[in-house]
């Protein structure tokens, strides 16, 4: 059953590329003797790891960003608690540090706080993709929405931004991180459309974006996403 499901949930997921593959191998997973199926289970028990915990941190976000913090410190606990997988032993000490992340986040007492432990736990997440020798992959997303001046096109854009964003972070994709960026740091709406309280929140969204694009590509995000990530559920959560 358990193989089965992993199976349904191959989709978006590939190998990383072949000398990433190799250098994993070469750290404990299955080597170039083992036979093809051997390889092929092996891959299937991480994706589905892989897909477990990536839905739940992406759940955890979208919490956060409507102000749920209770509910996204239950979902880290889920994370904390869960039991090395069958077959990746190899990667305990990711795993570990995976969990230790979710800790934290798990004991955070703010939204801010929150963010700052989500961030960290996605970067950890992606660490452990890249040394199990399997990455996410994301097909080439659509064109951003036309940018309209009404409030709706405009979060409609930023959801969009938020995709790419989190692809940036857990499938280290540079080109995806830079074109969210991109659409953050669009001149914000004025204050007739959006309010004075969120107007400075969809100013400081604008600065932030344009402080990490700005920033050299090899250059830690999760600091910056934390930041872009809080200012956004700042004003999801703002009174109208």
């Amino acid at each position: 059953m358990r193989l089965a499901l992993a199976l349904a949930l191959l989709v978006g997921c590939s190998t990383a590329t072949a000398s990433d593959r190799e250098a994993a191998r070469g750290s404990g997973s299955a080597g170039s003797g083992d036979s093809p199926t051997a390889r092929f289970e092996h891959d299937v028990l991480v994706r589905f790891h892989m897909h477990e915990n990536f839905g739940l941190v992406r759940a955890i976000e979208r919490l956060l960003l409507r102000g749920k913090l209770a509910e996204a410190r239950d979902l880290a606990r889920a994370i904390a608690i869960a039991p090395d997988e069958p077959g990746m032993t190899a990667w305990s000490a990711q795993a570990t540090r995976v969990r230790d992340r979710a800790v934290a986040l798990a004991a955070a007492k703010t939204i801010d706080e929150a963010f700052t432990a989500e961030s960290k736990l996605a970067t950890e997440c992606a660490s452990c993709h890249l040394a199990s020798g399997v990455m996410p992959e994301f097909g080439s997303p659509s064109k951003p929405p036309l940018d309209r001046p009404t409030i709706e096109a405009r979060m409609a854009r930023h959801l969009w931004a938020s995709e790419r964003l989190w692809e940036g972070m857990v499938g280290m994709a540079d080109d995806s991180w830079r074109a969210g960026l991109e659409v953050l740091a669009a001149t914000p709406l004025p204050a007739s459309e959006l309010g004075e309280d969120r107007i400075v929140l969809a100013r400081k969204l604008q600065r932030l974006a344009e402080t990490a694009r700005k920033a050299p590509t090899d250059q830690d995000h999760a600091k910056a996403y934390a930041e872009l990530l809080s200012t956004c559920a700042a004003c999801h959560t703002a009174k109208k």
